[in-house]
C-alpha cells in the first residue's frame, strides 16, 4: 500500500497525550489574634510608667525647687511685687551662699515667714555700715551710705559697689553691732561662722539684718535662681555687686562675737 508522506518530507508522529497533576493548596496560617489580656497587661504598663514619671517629676519639684511669689517692694527694681520665681533648694546643700546671691530664707524673729533677699556679708567678713562716707579717692565729694568690707577679715577695705540699686541710699545709717543690726556710728562687725548679712536692694524700704539680725545657715532655704512671671521679664537675674579697694582710713576696731561674749580683736 502507498504510504502517506507530509508534504515537508517528515514523518509524522502522535503528540503525547495529556497528564493531570494534583497539586495540594496549603492555607496560609491565619494572623494571631490579640488577647484581651495581652491588651490589658499593655495598659496596666503604660499606666505604671506614666506614674512613675509623675511621681519622679513631683519629688524634684518638691525638694529641688520652690515657687516663690514676691510679696512687698524690698527688692526693687531686681524683683517687683507680684513676681514669680522658681528657687533651688538643693544649691546650698553642696556650697555655701555667695556674696550677691539672692536668696529665700525664714528670719530668725518670725520663722513662719519667708524672705527674700541679697547676701551682703558672708562668713568671716569684716563688714560695717558708714552713713556718712566719703570716698578718699574723690577729695570733697558729697557723703554717701557705704558698705565697707574685709573679705575673710583680711587685708584692705573695700567698697561694695551695686549698680542695681533705685535710688540714693538714705545717709546717716550705721551698722552694725553684734548681731548685725543698726547703730548710731559705723561699727566694724566680724561675720561669726554660719551667719549671713543680708540686705533688700530697695534699701530705704527693707527689713533686713540692720533689723532682724544676722540669717543662720539653716534659715537659709534656697538660691532665687530664675523669673518665671510675668513673662515680659523671664529670665535669670542681672549680675550682683563687686568689691573695689578704697585709699587708706581708719576705722574702729571690729566686734566679733563668741558665744554670748562681745570681744575686741584688732583688724587684719
Amino acid at each position: 500500500m502507498p504510504s502517506h508522506h507530509g508534504g515537508d518530507g517528515g514523518s509524522a508522529s502522535q503528540p503525547p497525550p495529556l497528564q493531570w497533576v494534583a497539586v495540594s493548596e496549603v492555607a496560609a496560617p491565619p494572623p494571631p489574634v490579640r488577647t484581651r489580656t495581652r491588651t490589658s497587661r499593655t495598659l496596666v504598663r503604660d499606666i505604671l510608667e506614666v506614674l512613675a514619671l509623675a511621681l519622679a517629676l513631683y519629688i524634684v519639684i518638691a525638694f529641688a525647687l520652690q515657687t516663690v511669689r514676691v510679696d512687698g517692694t524690698s527688692m526693687v527694681p531686681t524683683l517687683d511685687n507680684n513676681d514669680l520665681l522658681f528657687a533651688n533648694k538643693l544649691s546650698y546643700h553642696f556650697h555655701a551662699p555667695e556674696r550677691g546671691d539672692i536668696v529665700v530664707l525664714r528670719p530668725p524673729d518670725d520663722p513662719s515667714r519667708d524672705f527674700i533677699k541679697r547676701v551682703i556679708g558672708v562668713p568671716g567678713d569684716t563688714l560695717q555700715i558708714d552713713g556718712k562716707w566719703v570716698d578718699p579717692g574723690k577729695p570733697g565729694s558729697a557723703p554717701q551710705t557705704a558698705i565697707l568690707i574685709k573679705p575673710d577679715g583680711r587685708g584692705p577695705w573695700q567698697h561694695l559697689s551695686e549698680p542695681y540699686l533705685p535710688d540714693p541710699w538714705v545717709t546717716n545709717t550705721f551698722c552694725c553691732d553684734s548681731t548685725g543690726h543698726t547703730t548710731s556710728s559705723p561699727s566694724p562687725l566680724t561675720l561669726p561662722k554660719d551667719q549671713f548679712f543680708v540686705l533688700g536692694d530697695n534699701r530705704n524700704e527693707s527689713r533686713d539684718s540692720r533689723f532682724i539680725g544676722l540669717i543662720p545657715r539653716a534659715n537659709i532655704i534656697g538660691k532665687a535662681w530664675v523669673r518665671i512671671w510675668p513673662l515680659g521679664r523671664l529670665g535669670f537675674f542681672g549680675s550682683g555687686p563687686s568689691l573695689a579697694p578704697v585709699a587708706a582710713m581708719t576705722l574702729p576696731l571690729p566686734l566679733v562675737r563668741r558665744g554670748r561674749r562681745r570681744q575686741l580683736a584688732r583688724a587684719a
